[in-house]
């Protein structure tokens, strides 16, 4: 019969082998928690917030400013997950300046409750995993505003560009978790 090793002991030398071999030394679950709390970013995830895309320039297009879903993903700008409520303070001026512009961006319509009449809706990176089949990050997803008296139908299947005015004002779901932080408001739609 083969011989049965307690797994909690003799774990520092293999003598199944012609010659004794070192194994590497078991870390104790503990070990590796209270070393990942006593690391800045293990304590306080704000610790890993960095600055990763200090200037851009955006190109004017038709009289707004084009610009993309990366341009204001907070990953990628500020290393910044999770998004804290007071994101705002750590975003750079090129970002900031963007609050108040006529922007123009291309994104999906996310399923709206009813298929005429639509005059808010929410705006998505794309139409995969990340904003249909889960629930879209805080930089995935814009509120929209149509402007007074404008509404459209529900735009299934393809993307599309909404022009409008940006607004950068985070809303709260909680405490401490956002629910919204980027709105365009008195927007139309161009197809």
């Amino acid at each position: 019969p083969a011989e049965v090793l307690n797994p909690l002991s003799d774990l520092s030398i293999d003598e199944s082998r012609p010659f004794p071999v070192p194994l590497p030394e078991r870390i104790e679950e503990t070990a590796l928690v209270e070393a990942a709390e006593a690391s800045p970013a293990g304590r306080d995830p704000l610790a890993r917030i960095k600055l990763l895309i200090p200037a851009h320039i955006f190109v004017p297009e038709q009289g707004a400013l084009r610009v993309t879903f990366d341009d204001i993903d907070l990953l990628r700008v500020l290393n910044m997950e999770p998004v804290p409520v007071n994101c705002t303070e750590y975003f750079p001026e090129w970002l900031s300046s963007l609050h108040g512009q006529q922007i123009r961006l291309r994104g999906w319509m996310y399923p709206p409750a009813k298929s005429e009449g639509i005059s808010r809706f929410l705006f998505v990176r794309d139409s995969g995993l990340c904003c249909f089949g889960a629930r879209p990050r805080i930089y995935d997803k814009v509120a929209v505003r149509l402007k007074p008296g404008v509404t459209t139908k529900h735009i299934v299947g393809r993307p599309f560009d909404v022009i409008g005015t940006l607004m950068i004002e985070p809303i709260e779901e909680d405490e401490n978790e956002l629910f919204l932080l980027y709105h365009i408001e008195d927007a139309v739609i161009a197809e």
